[in-house]
């Protein structure tokens, strides 16, 4: 081969690295904005349990009563109230148009009340889940066989994120570093 034809190879070799990592690098940036415009879900997730007063109130009884606790508490009205209501430590205006949605779950044969707090806010997910805890043993202050007892308070170590954006970012660059390999031995086939 002469000395034209490899250097005609060696500018195709290139051209063809240039316009892959070109490429790579373009699907990447737009992976990555696309995995920054999926809005966050915060849950922050707190607990109330119903404690009887005196050892002749039937255990069946507080638990419908703690079923009806978490029917209150899963309400639209309560969640705009505990939403209104943002007095917490580290509320603000902006969190106060943060989307939120309660929902609420007893463990099974208990009187344990677990309210989950969805929202777009970290800081309003666990101001509402904290205020809805409050709500309940404020609720329960006129009940004459049980309390309400907080035994779970929301805070920032347990909220979860939905999406994990550092997995999807991970994921992304590993098959954009698989695509590269591939095509830089399919390039060096080639050329």
């Amino acid at each position: 081969m002469t000395t034209a034809g490899q250097a005609q190879r060696q500018r195709d070799r290139w051209r063809y690295i240039g316009i892959l990592v070109g490429g790579l690098a373009l699907a990447v940036a737009f992976g990555i904005q696309l995995i920054l415009l999926i809005p966050t879900t915060y849950t922050a997730t707190s607990a109330v349990a119903l404690r009887p007063l005196s050892a002749d109130v039937p255990a069946d009884s507080v638990e419908m009563l703690a079923h009806e606790y978490g029917v209150s508490l899963s309400s639209a009205e309560t969640a705009e109230l505990a939403r209104a209501d943002g007095s917490g430590a580290g509320s603000g205006a902006a969190d106060n148009d943060a989307d939120v949605s309660v929902s609420t779950v007893q463990d099974p044969g208990t009187a344990t009340l677990r309210i989950v707090v969805e929202s777009t806010s970290r800081t309003a997910a666990i101001d509402a889940a904290n205020q809805l805890a409050a709500y309940a043993v404020a609720e329960g202050e006129d009940d004459t066989t049980t309390r309400v007892v907080p035994v779970v308070e929301a805070g920032a170590a347990g909220v979860t994120a939905v999406p994990p954006r550092q997995l999807y970012v991970a994921a992304l660059l590993c098959l954009a570093a698989l695509v590269l390999a591939g095509g830089l031995y399919r390039i060096r086939e080639r050329t």
